[in-house]
């Protein structure tokens, strides 16, 4: 037995007492690693002068804690703690570690802690060797053995069946299932010299995704058990298929919005597709978060307005379940926000006490919520919405209101949908009204009793104009009235010997502008000689397009001639020199050299005597090929030796 010695004090008088110390025996597997323990569970040292010594024996020192090793390691070297483990998950620094245990190795190990304040304690371990138990195997329930880290992929509602089987006779032998740490089955003797436990799932569920099952083989107390073990893989259907969009179905026309669509639960991890309506769309991005089994798929989507309450679809697709679909869908609603359909600034004349009304036109889907006015002193107002007629998207509203003279600069218009606040308002500027400014007008044509005025509108005043034309003889007599809209008049059965004025101005609600004069005697029609010599010259071009037509048409005709003569003239003669050209008379000429150049001239400049058909005039002929030009009337035009030759490029 072994002692051990305890101090009592007892009315001021110290007392040791000499116990024996407990024996615990525990056995090694022989070949294998041993870690013995000091104690039943962690020692505590009390201070920097406390330690633990092993003796083997009681004579051989194997080892201390704390050693120099333990000392650097430590951040607070007041203070040594034997481990931060707990429960056995890892090695205690305390512990006793005997490597690739032997016979040599058992005997009797001592563990002593001194105490800085307390007595020592010893703990006594007997150390018996036995042999190693036979390695694990693992069998399926067809009695086939599984050499993979796993079994499966099984589906949901399989029946899974593992086997282990340990080869040994030692009857302290224990042989046992673990599931993911959990003991839950223990071994039975099957056969002589075999230990058999069995796991039996029936109908499994998705908690049987990776769940880590091992069997272990102990039949030592210092010594690591052997084990094998495997992991369950399944084929999963997704638990859920979900388009995130946050109950906002409203997808604002041609700007882009990220779309994302979260499959949870499927396993292998799915491929996503994306469809909006008949079309496939091809996601942006694709990530696959592990953690929950999350697979999301974003989708940047800019619809067109054309794609509102159509069905956006998110599909998840398993390769391994070919026949299921899992998919989620929304429909969407796709608009955008007031458009200002006027794209100038208008200019509103407005006076005091004087209603004046504005209209905004918009194009928004859907239907505005409101319109708002804001004036150059930041009040606001709120008008009605009206539907434009014969249009499906187009609003208006109208504005009517007293002006003042804060409301004299810009007015501003915006509508509000569901999309939000148009983002450029409609803009006016409201600027003191009143008569309609002058318009500037300018003749455009006089002809023979007949007169062409236009007139260019100045600004209204804030309210619609019509032009006004009076004709006045030289007498002030007032010959026409008349008024346009646009400022155009045309007016015939003028007579020409008249010394006549217009007066041109404009009037609208407000008034009428100062008229301005204009003179019309400066204005001289064209004369009848004039309207005459446009005639003859008009016929005369048609005459020379009908002598150009002709001469292209006699050209033809001389050539077809040509080629009849030389092709029968090669007939006859074969042997001719190629550089004679036979004349009609049935002799030949030598056929002048000419240059590329001479032949790709662009043009040829022919001197024309335009007077050479004249009836008056006598004159060498001129030649036929020269081009003639229409002559004046001899009564009239005088001739000048300027214009007796002009040159022309044809």
């Amino acid at each position: 037995m072994w002692l051990s010695y305890v101090v009592i004090w007892c009315f001021g008088i110290q007392w040791v007492l000499t116990m024996e110390a407990e024996v615990v025996v525990l056995r090694a597997v022989r070949g294998l690693d041993a870690r013995l323990p000091c104690g039943q569970g962690k020692v505590f040292l009390d201070g920097p002068e406390s330690y633990i010594i092993w003796l083997k024996n009681d004579r051989d020192l194997l080892y201390r804690f704390p050693n120099d090793e333990t000392e650097r390691r430590s951040v607070n070297y007041g203070n040594f703690f034997s481990s931060s483990c707990d429960g056995g998950l890892c090695n205690d620094e305390t512990s006793l570690l005997l490597k690739h245990v032997s016979d040599q190795d058992s005997g009797i190990y001592r563990c002593k802690v001194h105490y800085q304040g307390s007595p020592s304690i010893d703990y006594v371990i007997d150390v018996r060797l036995v042999d190693s138990p036979g390695a694990p195997k693992i069998y399926n329930e067809d009695g086939k053995e599984i050499k993979k880290a796993y079994v499966g992929p099984l589906h949901l509602g399989a029946d899974l069946t593992l086997i282990c089987e340990v080869n040994d006779e030692q009857p302290d032998t224990l042989v046992y299932w673990r599931r993911n740490g959990v003991v839950i089955e223990r071994a039975h003797t099957a056969r002589p010299g075999v230990l058999c436990a069995e796991v039996h799932v029936m109908n499994i569920t998705r908690d049987e995704l990776d769940a880590h099952y091992e069997c272990l083989a102990q039949n030592a107390d210092v010594t690591d058990p052997l084990s094998a073990s495997v992991v369950v893989k399944m084929y999963l259907p997704p638990l859920k298929v979900e388009i995130r969009l946050n109950n906002n179905y409203d997808f604002e026309a041609s700007q882009p919005r990220v779309v994302d669509c979260v499959v949870v639960g499927c396993v292998p991890p799915p491929s996503v597709t994306w469809h909006l309506g008949e079309t496939l769309l091809r996601p942006s991005i694709h990530k696959e978060l592990h953690d929950g089994n999350y697979t999301v798929s974003s989708l940047t989507l800019a619809p067109a307005l054309r794609d509102s309450k159509q069905e956006l679809v998110c599909r998840a697709h398993n390769s391994h379940l070919q026949n299921a679909v899992f998919e989620d869908k929304v429909t969407l609603n796709v608009g955008y926000r007031p458009i200002c359909l006027t794209r100038r600034e208008e200019t509103i004349g407005a006076m005091p006490r004087n209603a004046e009304t504005v209209t905004c036109v918009v194009e928004a889907s859907p239907e505005p919520l409101q319109f708002s006015w804001t004036f150059a002193d930041s009040r606001t107002l709120y008008t009605s919405i009206k539907k434009v007629p014969g249009h499906t998207h187009r609003y208006s509203s109208t504005l009517t209101w007293l002006p003042r003279e804060g409301d004299m600069g810009l007015l501003l218009c915006r509508a509000t949908n569901a999309f939000g606040e148009q983002k450029r308002p409609c803009s006016y500027t409201i600027t003191q009204g009143g008569p309609p400014e002058s318009p500037e007008c300018s003749i455009l044509r006089s002809f023979p009793d007949t007169l062409g005025v236009q007139c260019k509108k100045g600004w209204d005043g804030g309210r619609s104009q019509i032009v006004h034309l009076e004709l006045l003889s030289s007498d002030g007599v007032l010959l026409r009235n008349v008024s346009d809209p646009t400022g155009h008049f045309h007016l015939p059965d003028v007579e020409d010997d008249l010394n006549m004025t217009a007066v041109v101005y404009s009037s609208s609600s407000r008034g009428r502008s100062e008229p301005k004069t204009l003179y019309l005697q400066s204005i001289t029609p064209l004369s009848n000689s004039a309207i005459l010599e446009e005639s003859s010259s008009s016929s005369w071009a048609q005459w020379l397009e009908a002598l150009g037509g002709s001469a292209a048409v006699g050209a033809v005709v001389v050539a077809a001639v040509v080629c009849i003569r030389t092709f029968r003239a090669r007939k006859e003669n074969p042997d001719y020199n190629p550089d004679l050209v036979p004349r009609s008379d049935g002799s030949f000429y030598r056929e002048p050299d000419f240059s590329r150049d001479d032949r790709m001239m662009s043009t040829t400049n022919i001197t024309v005597n335009q007077l050479a058909s004249c009836q008056n005039y006598t004159a060498t002929p001129v030649p036929s090929c020269r081009l003639l030009v229409g002559c004046g009337h001899t009564s009239t035009q005088e001739i000048s030796p300027s214009n007796q030759l002009n040159s022309f490029y044809v």
